[in-house]
C-alpha cells in the first residue's frame, strides 16, 4: 500500500471515540550501507522498510500496535479492541500539513566504494601496525507521515549521510582504537571531509607512539571543542528528558527555575540546527522541529517533551518526540544538544594552566541519571604543564558529577566543535548531534596508571 493511499483520518476519527488520543504514524524507508573490513567489502546493499503503528493514550497509559503486512483497518480493529469499553469521544482533526519533499540525491555505490577503497589504502600507508579496521558508509531517506486527534496532520522527510571509521593498531605492544565519525542531515558529505576525517585518525593514532601513561587525580582539565559534546549530552541532556523527570529518576527533577550550573553556561536542544546529524523538520509525532533552551544561564528552563509527557504535565512538546521506526514507539530523546559558545580564548585559559590535561576526543561512558555520576574514556589526551602542551597521554579518563562540573566551570571559549553518533535508549537508537566550546574545569578527578 502506497504511503498517501490510506484514509487517515477515518482511522484517527475512529481512534478519537474510544481514546483520549489516537494516532496513526506511517513511514517509508530506504538505507544505503557499505562497510570495508580489513579492505574486504564486508556489507554493501540497500533496504527498503515500510510500515505504519497506531498508538492512542487512554487514562494515562499507551496502547501501541505496528505491522508492516496487515491492512491499516487490520491493525485498527485488533487496537480498538483494547479501547472499546470506554465512553466514546469525537475530537476533530484538521486538514493535512504537506512539507514539500525534494527527492535525495541520488547514492553512488561505485563512485563511493572506490573513495573509501582509498581512505582504507592510505590507512595502511601511513599505518603499518594495523590489527583491525572498520570504514562504514550509511546514507538514509524517510518520508514519513502523521495525523492525529490534536490537529497534527503532516507529511515530512528526512535524509542524511554518515561516514565513520574505527582502527585499531598494535603500538609498542598495545592495542589502541580510534573511532570518529562525520555526517549531516538534509545533505551529501563532500570527498575532502572523507579525507579529514581520516587524517585525524592517523594523526591521533600517530600520537600514540610517544604517549605515556596519565597521572591519576584531581587536576584542570581543558575540554577542547573538538571533543564535541559527549559530555552534555550524557551527563546533562539524558537528565532532561521528560519520562526520566516523571519517573522520578534524573537529578533535575523539580528543579525548573533553580540554578543547575555556572552563569557563562547556556544548553539548547536544537532540532533545527542547519548542520546537525539529529536535525530534521517535524519530530516522529509531527510536532516542527525547533531550538529549546534547556539551561540559560545557568538557571535550568526547560525539559525536553514528547507528547505523551507533554498531555501528562500539562505542557507543550518541545519537538522531541522520537523512534526509530514504525515499529518503535515513541520517547522524549535529545536532537542536537549544545553548550553555546561564551568569549573566552581558549590559547589564553591553556597558558594559564600551571598542571592539568587537555582532552581533545571522549570516547565511551557511564552514566547515573539520577546521581549524575559519570566516567568517560579519553581517547585523545594531552599532559600540560606550565601552559604548554607536553605529550599526548594514554590510559586516561574523566570521573565526576554532572550538575558539579556545571557548576565550577570557569571559562566557556568563543570557539565551537560538534560530534554526532546514534544515541541508544528503550531499546532502540536515533541519530543525534552534540555540541560544545572549550571549556574548563578547574578541577576533576583524572583516572589513570600513572601517580
Amino acid at each position: 500500500m502506497k504511503i498517501d493511499d490510506i484514509d487517515y483520518f477515518s482511522i484517527v476519527s475512529e481512534l478519537s471515540k474510544y481514546a483520549d488520543f489516537g494516532e496513526i504514524y506511517h513511514e517509508k524507508v530506504k538505507i544505503h550501507i557499505i562497510e570495508l573490513e580489513n579492505g574486504k567489502i564486508e556489507k554493501c546493499f540497500n533496504i527498503l522498510d515500510k510500515g505504519f503503528s497506531i498508538r492512542s493514550f487512554k487514562n494515562g497509559n499507551i496502547n501501541f500496535s505496528a505491522t508492516n503486512f496487515k491492512s491499516p483497518d487490520e491493525l485498527l480493529k485488533q487496537h480498538i479492541k483494547y479501547l472499546e469499553k470506554d465512553t466514546p469521544k469525537n475530537n476533530a482533526i484538521r486538514e493535512i500539513e504537506q512539507h514539500k519533499i525534494t527527492p535525495a540525491p541520488s547514492f553512488l555505490f561505485q563512485e563511493k566504494l572506490k573513495l573509501i577503497q582509498s581512505m582504507y589504502e592510505e590507512l595502511k600507508r601511513t599505518l603499518p601496525n594495523i590489527t583491525n579496521s572498520k570504514l562504514t558508509i550509511q546514507f538514509y531517506e524517510k518520508e514519513f507521515q502523521v495525523h492525529n486527534n490534536l490537529g497534527i496532520s503532516i507529511k515530512s522527510y528526512v535524509y542524511g549521510e554518515r561516514f565513520s571509521a574505527l582502527v585499531a593498531c598494535l603500538i609498542n605492544n598495545e592495542k589502541f582504537t580510534v573511532f570518529e565519525s562525520t555526517g549531516r542531515a538534509y545533505d551529501n558529505l563532500k570527498d575532502d571531509e572523507y579525507v579529514l576525517l581520516i587524517t585525524k585518525i592517523i594523526t591521533r593514532m600517530q600520537s600514540m607512539n610517544v604517549a605515556k601513561p596519565c597521572p591519576a587525580g584531581s587536576m584542570p582539565c581543558l575540554l577542547s571543542a573538538e571533543a564535541g559534546g559527549t559530555l552534555i549530552h550524557e551527563a546533562v541532556g539524558h537528565g532532561l528528558e521528560a519520562d526520566l523527570i516523571d519517573k522520578g529518576i534524573s537529578i533535575y527533577k523539580d528543579r525548573l527555575g533553580e540554578k543547575v550550573a555556572s552563569p557563562l553556561i547556556t544548553v539548547v536542544d536544537d532540532g533545527t540546527y542547519k548542520d546537525g546529524w539529529g536535525t530534521f523538520y517535524h519530530d516522529d509525532e509531527g510536532t516542527k522541529a525547533q531550538k529549546t533552551y534547556l539551561i540559560e544561564n545557568g538557571i535550568l528552563k526547560n525539559y525536553l517533551y514528547d507528547l505523551f509527557y507533554a498531555l501528562k504535565h500539562n505542557k507543550q512538546s518541545t519537538g522531541n518526540g522520537r523512534r526509530q521506526s514504525y515499529a518503535h514507539r515513541p520517547f522524549p530523546r535529545m536532537t542536537n544538544t549544545m553548550i553555546l559558545p561564551g568569549k573566552d580564548d581558549p590559547k589564553s585559559i591553556l597558558k594559564g594552566i600551571n598542571r592539568g590535561i587537555l582532552v581533545k576526543k571522549m570516547g565511551g561512558g557511564q552514566v547515573n541519571t539520577l546521581t549524575g555520576d559519570f566516567i568517560f574514556e579519553v581517547q585523545e589526551g594531552y599532559l600540560i604543564e606550565n601552559g604548554e602542551i607536553i605529550h599526548s597521554l594514554k590510559q586516561a579518563s574523566i570521573i565526576g558529577n554532572g550538575p558539579k562540573v556545571l557548576n565550577e566551570i570557569e571559562a566557556v571559549c568563543n570557539d565551537f566543535g560538534t560530534s554526532l553518533g546514534t544515541c541508544g535508549k528503550e531499546g532502540q537508537g536515533v541519530p543525534v548531534g552534540d555540541g560544545q566550546p572549550t571549556i574548563f574545569i578547574p578541577n576533576i578527578t583524572i583516572g589513570g596508571t600513572a601517580f
